[in-house]
């Protein structure tokens, strides 16, 4: 049976063996050749964390997710999980704007509520201006309101007097809608 090979020695072994004196090693560990087993090791930093995000989430080519990726592991934020809420909250292009905010002490989940709310102000908006749209469609021969609202009109505009009646008067006695439009656009303009 052959012999069996002995272990290549350490740094230390081979010091040892030759009467150096290398000092404290006890913060070096030796390295496991087999690597590391698992999942459960380090974390990600904020390049990788925004790269990943960037090419799996956002569909951006390598290079240009690698570029986005260093902007933002180059500047003040260092946890990669809130880079990611900021690269979620206002696109992976908003570090100046993250930044900012940032200085001012707002956080990713306090502007994540403000946008929301806004959001939610826009449609209250919406739906209030849909029903007065619904009820001047009432009001009219059929698609009238649509019209007008295609071509930009606002229901305050049908208030405004032109050639001594008011254009909702005029769209009442059944003039042509193109011409009260352009009617109000005279008198906008």
């Amino acid at each position: 049976m052959p012999a069996r090979r002995p272990a290549a020695a350490t740094a230390s072994d081979i010091a040892r063996r030759e009467g150096l004196d290398l000092g404290d090693l006890s913060a070096y560990r030796r390295r496991d050749r087999r690597g590391r087993r698992g999942r459960g090791g380090r974390k990600a930093t904020v390049l990788e964390a925004v790269t990943r995000f960037a090419t799996q989430g956002l569909r951006i080519p390598r290079e240009a997710a690698v570029a986005h990726g260093q902007r933002w592991a180059a500047s003040s934020i260092t946890r990669p999980d809130e880079a990611l809420e900021w690269v979620r909250l206002l696109g992976i292009g908003s570090l100046d704007t993250a930044l900012c905010l940032r200085r001012s002490g707002i956080t990713p989940v306090m502007e994540k509520t403000r946008q929301e709310d806004e959001e939610q102000a826009r449609r209250t908006a919406r739906a209030a201006e849909d029903r007065v749209w619904a009820e001047i469609a009432g009001r009219y021969r059929p698609g009238i309101a649509a019209q007008l609202r295609l071509n930009g009109c606002t229901p305050h505009m049908l208030d405004r007097v032109i050639n001594g009646k008011t254009a909702d008067q005029l769209l009442r006695e059944g003039r042509p809608v193109q011409i009260v439009i352009n009617a109000l656009r005279e008198a906008h303009g």
